[in-house]
């Protein structure tokens, strides 16, 4: 079987593997079933500073200046800040 031709790139590289149906039915299935896993483990409700500054695509430093403007409003476990998802969700629903 030739080869397919594809226009080379600078810097590209090009890897071409070949499987048997049983091969890509075995791959299919670990995919499905880490899927499977990944979606029956329920999100976390509160998320601590990096974890709302990840959530929101941001930094930690950019959720304490959210704080301290009044924009979120954190529970406290100690010295640690917590907040819900649903608080982010409505801060970034709102800064559209």
């Amino acid at each position: 079987m030739p080869a397919p031709q594809h226009a080379a790139r600078e810097g590209s590289l090009s890897l071409l593997v070949e499987l048997t149906p049983e091969q890509l039915g075995a791959i299919a299935q670990l995919v499905a079933s880490r899927i499977a896993v990944g979606a029956s483990e329920p999100a976390p409700t509160w998320l601590d500073t990096r974890g709302a500054a990840e959530y929101i695509a941001g930094t930690p430093g950019r959720i304490h200046d959210l704080v301290q403007l009044g924009k979120l409003v954190p529970r406290r476990d100690g010295r640690r800040l917590l907040f819900r998802r649903v608080d982010l969700d409505a801060y970034l629903e709102g800064s559209a």
